[in-house]
């Protein structure tokens, strides 16, 4: 999403070198909307690849997501202002790196449309136009995957894998040390096809422009915010999220049809709790209610009150900053589960990450985490996990390894790790068994499928 700010009219045209793309301001003399001069936010593709709305349905598929109302951020120690200023870098990295591979799919009438708006983004220095990554994420960084590979094997019933993301000249650069108990919040956007059919069974818009200031209240005085209607349901809305009977009560006064609004209004009864918990198994959905009643009529700015933000999902980082200057690693495993009636529903993070590749990008920030690993760099540790949990216990083992290069003393270290089968769920395994034979680290495994032989 991106700041503006509206100032003085310019009468020129202005030219973005990044983007190779000649931006016209919008007619001389309009009466200005009601929030000018206000600073504006915009929401795009990914937390900052619209620059006007000829960008504004990029087939980039990069992607990013979050809610400023998810968990806390581990910003302490860390000044505003110097949070500020690693986003804005990071958000024209970002427009650098990818603005001249965008697919512009706006036509024409969606310029003239919206010609107020593509003026103010022309004009970013008279307008004193900032762009944000997320503006509903106080703490949210822009950051770079540099690396994705999987862990288990392509036929294998699990999905785990690793991914890295650049952190360099970011403000959490010095905060996503797994050694030091530290967890990465990543913020997830919807899947696109989805969002694509939902906006195409209700009608909706994809371009028009809305304001969504409820998400994300600014600071500064008259801040308005404003995205695309298909960016509102794919970074903000939990679109195919669990919705409770509160949600059904809301969406009531919407259905036109008499009998629709009953059959919604009885949902919320205690004589329907069965159906009710019924669809709950069924893995029901925001979109699923809501494209299930044809005649519900919901004005495009009342989505923000029917549907929660998308919250963060917290990550144990698995590698150690110290060993790994710059980089920030992750050990993933895609849920997925079977609901009644035997459809296969995939967690919306664990999913967003699967499909995330090298040179994609998300939104993220450091958060605690309770695995510290301890201070006397001679005290032996005595470490127990299964599957991903091995996640901190990784980062202690390359923190002992670091250190230890530096000339420091560092005490045993003993691993009890394991899962089903050696051959496919034992992660990062050429690295642990090369940390025992150098003597940093003994490893007690077990695995409860394998069979002699």
């Amino acid at each position: 999403p991106f700041w503006l700010k509206f100032w003085p009219e310019p009468s020129s045209a202005c030219h973005f070198p990044a983007l190779g793309l000649d931006v016209k301001m919008g007619s001389q003399g309009k009466q200005l909307p009601e929030w000018v001069p206000k600073a504006v936010v915009l929401g795009g593709a990914a937390a900052a690849a619209l620059v006007t709305l000829r960008l504004l349905q990029s087939g980039s598929g990069k992607r990013a997501g979050g809610s400023r109302a998810g968990g806390a951020s581990d910003a302490h120690g860390v000044d505003g202002a110097a949070v500020k200023k690693a986003q804005a870098v990071a958000v024209e990295k970002y427009v650098s790196d990818v603005g001249t591979k965008l697919d512009a799919k706006a036509g024409e009438s969606t310029l003239v449309k919206n010609g107020e708006l593509e003026k103010y983004m022309a004009f970013k220095k008279e307008y004193q136009t900032k762009l944000m990554a997320r503006p509903d994420v106080g703490e949210g960084q822009l950051l770079k995957v540099t690396d994705w590979y999987r862990l288990t094997p392509e036929d294998y019933d699990r999905t785990t894998f690793h991914i890295e993301v650049d952190v360099a000249g970011t403000s959490i650069e010095k905060l996503v040390n797994g050694a030091d108990g530290k967890a990465l919040s990543v913020y997830a956007t919807n899947d696109q096809k989805g969002v694509q059919l939902f906006m195409q069974k209700m009608g909706l818009d994809p371009l028009e422009v809305v304001s969504v200031e409820e998400i994300a209240p600014q600071d500064e005085d008259g801040a308005v915010v404003l995205t695309t209607v298909e960016k509102l349901f794919t970074q903000y809305l939990d679109l195919f999220g669990k919705p409770t009977r509160e949600f059904l009560k809301k969406l009531v006064p919407f259905a036109k049809d008499i009998m629709e609004k009953v059959k919604i209004a009885e949902l919320t009864l205690e004589r329907k709790t069965e159906d009710f918990q019924d669809r709950q198994a069924r893995a029901y959905t925001f979109a699923d209610y809501i494209m299930e009643y044809p005649s519900l009529q919901i004005p495009v700015d009342k989505y923000v009150e029917l549907i929660p933000t998308i919250k963060q999902r917290v990550y144990s980082i698995c590698s150690s900053s110290d060993y790994r200057p710059g980089k920030c690693q992750l050990l993933v495993v895609r849920e997925d589960w079977e609901a009644k009636g035997g459809d296969t529903k995939f967690g919306l993070c664990s999913s967003f990450l699967t499909f995330c590749r090298p040179n994609g990008y998300m939104v993220g920030h450091s958060t605690h985490s309770v695995m510290k690993i301890p201070e006397d760099t001679t005290a032996h540790i005595f470490m127990a996990g299964l599957g991903t949990g091995l996640a901190p216990f990784r980062a202690f083992v390359e923190q002992r390894k670091f250190q230890k290069s530096k000339g420091t003393k560092v005490g045993n270290m003993t691993l009890f790790f394991g899962g089903r089968y050696s051959k496919t769920e034992y992660y990062y395994r050429e690295e642990f068994e090369g940390y025992e034979k150098e003597g940093l680290l003994k490893c007690c495994n077990a695995w409860s499928r394998d069979t002699p032989g």
